[in-house]
Parts: structure tokens; sequence; C-alpha cells
């Protein structure tokens, strides 16, 4: 299920709103990462990224590129730099929904928050291998696409098929129902010969608009 629970990395590098911000700038540094939740007792304060930091550190003009140091500025601490108007999700968000957010609002990562509590961040990188996890399901599955009519049942009695027939139902979506058409359910399934049950379905009244292995 591509919830942002399952995906989200819950061991957080946190740093706390007094921190300095060579403090942070170290601790992306450790730890490569580019987000830094700022937190205090257990609750989500701000976000401070690498930009954030870049932007505040002034490089010495003596150390090469290649070995660059860093000095602090006027600025000092991380609360000075922070954002704290914060795009946030919950674990049972979709990541679909978390992805949407951040193309939105253009950010690379959102905490995620519950009871006003900071239980994990989502980042850029997640979502990608969500999409590489989500390319493999594709890769290694079969389609077919149903017309269930108007029988409320018909989704139990078409899932009932597929169990009977021993095939693993892997997710199941539907296309928006356009002026005078029924809506298509598009039930994804590990990889099989379609056919037999595609002869199933259709012998049980169902039309089947296209099947795919």
């Amino acid at each position: 299920m591509f919830v942002v629970e399952k995906w989200m990395a819950k061991q957080v590098i946190t740093v706390r709103p007094q921190d300095e911000i060579i403090k942070a700038f170290e601790l992306m540094q450790e730890h490569g990462i580019r987000h830094l939740p700022v937190v205090e007792r257990e609750t989500l304060k701000g976000l401070v990224t690498d930009r954030d930091i870049r932007l505040a550190l002034i490089p010495s003009p003596l150390s090469a590129p290649e070995d660059q140091v860093y000095h602090l500025g006027a600025v000092t601490r991380v609360e000075e730099i922070m954002t704290t108007d914060l795009i946030t999700v919950a674990p049972n968000t979709t990541v679909e929904e978390a992805a949407k957010l951040m193309a939105k609002y253009k950010i690379g990562a959102v905490p995620v928050v519950e009871h006003r509590k900071l239980v994990g961040i989502l980042t850029e990188t997640d979502i990608i291998h969500v999409f590489i996890e989500m390319i493999e399901v594709l890769q290694s599955s079969s389609r077919i696409d149903v017309v269930l009519g108007e029988n409320p049942g018909a989704l139990d009695e078409v899932s009932g098929i597929f169990r009977q027939n021993q095939i693993k139902v892997i997710s199941v979506s539907i296309s928006p129902e356009k002026s005078g058409q029924a809506s298509v359910y598009s039930f994804r399934i590990e990889r099989t010969t379609v056919e037999p049950i595609v002869k199933e379905l259709e012998k049980a009244g169902y039309h089947v608009v296209q099947a795919l292995e």
C-alpha cells in the first residue's frame, strides 16, 4: 500500500531552534541530507534546508573550493532562518497526495506529523523509490478492465471470481465515468494468462473492455 508511513524515514535527524546554524550544516554534511526538521520538546517548530544554510554561511576566501570553509555571519541561530509556515502530511496520507503537495509548493520534503508530534519525513528520494516499485509492479503484473454495471454487489462478485481462480488482485482503480458510459474497473493482478479468467468474467455476464498480460 502506497501510504506515507511505509516510505517515510522514521529515524529523523533534527535540530533545535536555538542551535547554531553551523551545527545544522555539519549534521547535513555528516548524514548526507538536505532537510532538517526543527523540533522542541517533540513538537515540530520549523524546517531548515541546505539552501537556507548556504545563504546564512559565509565561505572563507582563503579556502580552496574542494575544501571550503564556512563562517557564521550576522545570523547565527537555526530559528532565525527556519521556515515556520510548513506543509506537513499525516502517516496515513497517500504518497500520491504527498507528491502532489511537494510539486505544488516546489518543496523537496514534507515532515510527517501525528498529534502535533514529528514522526517522520518524506523526501523526493523516497518518492522516487515508490515510483520505482510501482514500475516493477506494473512490469510483473497483468491487467483486466471490466464494466461492472449498476449491481452494488458486482465488485465483490468479480473479486470472488479472481479468488476462485487463485489469482491475486494487486490493486483496483476506477476510470472517470464519461457521460452516458459506465465506469470501468481496472484490476491489476499477478502476471498470468488472462484468457481463462476473461472467459469466466464474461460467462458471469460482465463486459471485459480489455485484458493485458
